[in-house]
């Protein structure tokens, strides 16, 4: 092979593995500009979840309030206190440079119990604080808080305890994070942002990052014109792929799509970096699948879906789920229903055990949710699942009338 081809395959690879922390660095600029996000300091959505109805936000979760912390260990540990919460779901998704799910505090993993939490990296010295130690591969972690909350009169509640999520030991200083560039990202320059966002290549990809390091990462390199169009055209075939096999990896069938297997721990993923571009092509900061799972229909009209008992998610004792209804491109239009999202707590459940769900312009009995238009789109949340049985599960066909 030749030293263009060469490079064109490592650049491919390496674009594989950096699209997911690409998106990230996006998506973290973003909200440090539009929440004023920084090191080592909780930053909450104060604005109620049912508020952002008619805003052009792909989703939205009507039924949580969400917030972040973006640790930042570059000069020594972090440690956070968070509260007690035993009322109402709570999860801390704890997301590295990677993107993987490396850690979960809240409802399901520690029963909502309140404590202290000390993030850190090898070699570290550890405060003399009584808290769980948790390592870092990366020297930055960013940790999403979801917050349920059902209706105005408990905001006062839920703001006290995103108030009581605190920082209680970091280092004052943490190295600058990377600025996100749209044409850096997709050049052979993407190199840069993950120059400028690790500090080091994790001890299990060490042979990995010195094939890398031919176009660029963790090495000064000077590439010519033509070795330069060698790695854009890997980069070029990359995204395409990353799209390409999106399409087939979270394709259920009857017009669902959905995305268990794409997100979790390092282990979990177990190398393979597709999925892990996949998912961040599907949406950033998935749960695990032991937390959370999301399945999106796309279809026309009005009808029904129609649940037999045995077709219900599969849950564990401790776990819920939800149906929202969107236009055609995810977003939830304001009506004067105010018919949005149907939680299982609000579910009215047939006599057998199943459940159907109504979607119309013009309320129904039972369990309806209105539909804006020609195209519908179904967001089934699947909160504490059956972490065996939710893999290969799909959600009932769409019957149009």
């Amino acid at each position: 092979m030749s030293k263009q081809g060469n490079l064109q395959e490592i650049a491919y690879e390496a674009f594989v593995y950096a699209y997911p922390m690409l998106e990230q660095v996006k998506t973290i600029n973003n909200m440090m500009k539009f929440m004023d996000l920084g090191f080592n300091e909780p930053v909450f959505n104060r604005t109620l979840p049912w508020e952002t109805v008619g805003m052009p936000i792909v989703a939205p979760n009507l039924t949580s309030m969400t917030g972040g912390i973006l640790i930042g260990t570059t000069n020594g540990p972090v440690t956070i206190e968070i509260p007690e919460v035993k009322d109402r779901y709570i999860v801390y998704q704890c997301i590295d440079a990677f993107t993987h799910n490396f850690y979960y505090m809240g409802t399901r993993a520690n029963n909502g119990e309140g404590g202290r939490f000390t993030f850190y990296n090898k070699g570290q010295q550890l405060p003399d604080l009584d808290a769980t130690p948790v390592e870092l591969e990366s020297d930055h972690a960013i940790i999403v808080i979801r917050i349920d909350i059902k209706d105005a009169s408990e905001k006062d509640l839920v703001y006290s305890i995103e108030d009581a999520i605190k920082v209680i030991d970091a280092p004052v200083t943490h190295r600058k994070y990377p600025v996100y560039d749209k044409e850096k990202a997709f050049s052979p320059d993407f190199v840069e942002i993950i120059n400028d966002l690790l500090t080091e290549a994790p001890a299990s990809e060490t042979e990995l990052f010195e094939r890398f390091a031919k176009i660029g990462i963790f090495s000064d390199v000077t590439l010519t014109e033509e070795e330069r169009k060698e790695v854009q055209a890997g980069t070029d075939a990359a995204y395409a792929d990353i799209q390409t096999q999106s399409k087939t990896a979270t394709a259920l069938g009857d017009g669902w799509v959905g995305a268990t297997t794409v997100f979790g721990t390092r282990q979990y993923l177990n190398k393979n970096y597709m999925n892990r571009a996949i998912g961040a092509y599907f949406g950033l900061w998935g749960n695990s699948k032991a937390e959370a799972n999301y399945f999106l229909g796309y279809f026309e009209g009005e009808g029904e879906l129609v649940f037999s008992k045995e077709e219900l998610p599969p849950l564990t004792d401790i776990g819920f789920w939800s149906i929202t209804a969107h236009d055609e491109n995810m977003m939830v239009k304001a009506n004067e229903y105010d018919s949005y999202v149907i939680t299982m707590d609000n579910m009215e459940f047939d006599e057998d055990g199943g459940i159907t769900f109504k979607f119309s312009s013009e309320p129904e009995d039972g369990n309806w949710l209105y539909t804006p238009g020609d195209g519908l789109g179904i967001l089934l949340r699947a909160y504490q699942a059956d972490a065996e049985k939710i893999e290969g599960y799909v959600p009932p066909p769409f019957i149009k009338r």
